[in-house]
């Protein structure tokens, strides 16, 4: 469905589009508009209380992916460590998995360093490729699976996983790395793959483009929005003095200005709450000089796949400024082809919220190109 303008704060309205986005499927559009005069605020409890009714609700109605959206939104701005997240967690596991029974998907667990990593594979008749899909800063696997789940009827097997930092291994205690090729390695390695096209979501558009520079059995990657720079993205005000802060350690000057920024704005207090827990730091400082090390710039001529670039031109996490950036340092890439979906068109926001048929109309018309 379309992206609409539902609450007042940007980011809280942006997370009740990426349900809203999967239309009836995922929600009733009503029930949305029924809790938001209570969303008006930052306020995680009673974020987690209305969506847990809703969810409760849909249960009880037997709408069990309905209930397992409902539960996912629930848990997603609590803190880690709260019961309640946990039990919202297990929750949209069980309905989600529930929902999707008579799909008979194949689940698999993935050796990784101690840790497994979750997989569902959705297997094409008459394949014409294998495609790895991944998230970024904040996906379940579970919710990958509306985004491309009939690319098998076109011929595409569809491997999507979870990785360190992300779902299942981030609560099993697998923080997340930079170094995004190790995970992928794992996962060709156990199902014996050698020609791959991997795409990666959100800041999975980072993490695809690292795997693709070091994992040579990839041969085609997309990135589904672009993060050429993620501490430029966190922060395009000043960019440069507060790298210099952050690469010369000033750590005490960053955590008081954090300390600040997150009283302010709602968007920096989650996305430093929630970072501080994928990366395993204790500080912002800490997270924010992890994240030095997510940007393209240097890797970039390392890439020398085919190469898809998605991005929305009023996407509020990551600058559109990334598009060109990114376009233009893969100096070695066999192809690039690239579409900034606007406003008119639709496809504008942060990966495409609002219209992700035009993006995954766009990633398969790619992959045909390319087969």
């Amino acid at each position: 469905m379309p992206y609409k303008q539902i609450l007042p704060l940007q980011n809280l309205n942006f997370q009740m589009n990426r349900v809203l986005t999967h239309g009836k499927e995922a929600c009733r559009e009503e029930e949305l508009l029924e809790i938001a005069s209570k969303l008006q605020e930052f306020d995680p409890t009673a974020w987690f209380e209305q969506w847990n009714m809703l969810a409760q609700r849909a249960e009880s109605d037997g709408r069990l992916m309905h209930a397992a959206y409902y539960h996912r939104m629930s848990e997603f701005f609590l803190p880690n460590g709260e019961p309640e997240k946990e039990e919202a967690y297990e929750n949209f596991s069980r309905c989600f998995y529930a929902a999707t029974e008579s799909e008979k998907l194949e689940l698999f667990d993935v050796p990784y360093e101690g840790y497994k990593l979750p997989a569902i594979r959705l297997k094409a008749k008459e394949e014409k490729g294998v495609v790895l899909l991944h998230g970024g800063f904040d996906s379940f696997i579970e919710e990958l699976y509306l985004y491309l789940r009939e690319f098998p009827a076109a011929g595409y097997t569809i491997i999507m996983f979870e990785g360190p930092g992300q779902g299942r291994p981030l609560r099993d205690g697998l923080k997340m790395t930079h170094e995004w090729e190790k995970p992928v390695a794992a996962v060709l390695d156990f199902f014996e793959l050698d020609s791959v096209t991997l795409i990666g979501v959100s800041l999975g558009g980072y993490l695809a483009l690292r795997a693709a520079a070091y994992e040579p059995r990839i041969k085609h990657v997309a990135a589904w929005d672009i993060i050429w720079d993620a501490l430029l993205g966190f922060n395009r005000d000043k960019p440069e003095s507060f790298r210099s802060m952050i690469v010369n350690g000033e750590r005490d000057v960053i955590n008081a200005m954090a300390a600040q920024a997150r009283k302010q704005n709602d968007m920096v207090e989650w996305t430093l709450t929630h970072g501080m827990h994928v990366t395993g730091c204790e500080t912002p400082f800490d997270h924010l000089y992890e994240f030095t090390k997510y940007q393209t710039k240097e890797l970039s001529p390392l890439v020398k796949q085919d190469v898809l670039l998605l991005a929305g031109e009023n996407d509020h996490f990551v600058p559109v400024e990334f598009f060109d950036l990114q376009r233009a340092a893969l100096t070695s890439a066999r192809s690039v082809r690239g579409r900034v979906f606007t406003a008119e068109e639709g496809g504008d926001q942060h990966c495409q919220v609002g219209r992700i048929d035009l993006a995954t109309d766009e990633i398969l018309d790619w992959l045909d190109s390319l087969h």
